[in-house]
């Protein structure tokens, strides 16, 4: 009974409530705790599994696996992640597309901000051969598009209207990186540089790629980095829901066979 309740007891730490998660402010903090955090869920499914019938312990096996390839798969894209906070643009020329974030007044966000700082670092001394597109729409609680806000923002910091694409009609960052490869095709424009916030910029350049488009990234300083990391890379792993049924289904039939030897 005992070991019963530390397993059940250990699965609660490793699921506990994000609301407690987002009072860290350090990334290597948060980091820290979300793995402490899944390997008491992977613990405490050991502890259940030893004092039930067999039976019974599939969908723990499930779990532990499904837990144990999560966990190797975020290192992977926190080392990507961090990679592309480190890359600037290789191209004499460029076409910098800058994705959106909401705003609440008619002056860009913090968030935002750090984004539009970031993509004007691109731009190679001396050329007036580099092209801004801004990418947002204009949600229902905002009171302009994001996109215009953002062209006033760099406009304030010395770039020239005529170096400036608004792109006003995108929601999400699907359509950001859809409606931009209109212009990139009418203007004949081979290569692209996407600037988003670090945690951001892994799911941007897939959704580019998905699209035919030849990107690379950098990605902007965000604050509270620790939670927008785990919301992204949760999204990107959405993305790929076929996979996740093919590895589910198979890790059945394989406890299944375990379990009728």
């Amino acid at each position: 009974m005992m070991c019963i309740l530390l397993g059940l007891g250990l699965c609660a730490i490793g699921t506990l409530p994000f609301r407690f998660l987002i009072k860290r402010n350090y990334t290597i903090k948060y980091v820290l705790l979300y793995h402490c955090m899944l390997i008491s869920l992977i613990l405490g499914c050991f502890f259940v599994k030893a004092v039930i019938p067999s039976i019974l312990t599939l969908p723990f096996d499930l779990l532990i696996n499904l837990t144990i390839v999560f966990v190797a798969s975020w290192q992977c894209y926190l080392l990507m992640t961090y990679q592309f906070k480190q890359t600037r643009s290789v191209y004499q020329n460029p076409t910098i597309l800058i994705l959106g974030a909401g705003i609440f007044t008619e002056r860009v966000t913090p968030l935002l901000k750090s984004r539009l700082d970031a993509a004007m670092t691109l731009i190679p001394r001396g050329s007036s051969q580099f092209k801004f597109i801004v990418s947002g729409g204009q949600g229902p609680d905002e009171p302009i598009p994001e996109a215009l806000a953002m062209q006033r923002y760099l406009i304030q910091h010395g770039i020239s209207p005529k170096h400036i694409v608004l792109e006003d009609a995108s929601t999400n960052t699907q359509e950001n990186i859809l409606f931009s490869k209109a212009y990139l095709d009418a203007s004949n424009i081979k290569k692209l540089v996407i600037v988003t916030s670090d945690f951001h910029i892994m799911r941007a350049l897939r959704i580019a790629q998905r699209e035919g488009i030849q990107a690379t990234g950098l990605g902007a300083p965000t604050p509270r980095l620790g939670i927008s990391l785990l919301h992204d890379y949760s999204g990107l792993l959405f993305k790929y829901p076929f996979t996740w049924w093919i590895f589910g289904i198979v890790q059945v039939l394989i406890g299944i066979y375990w379990l009728l030897m």
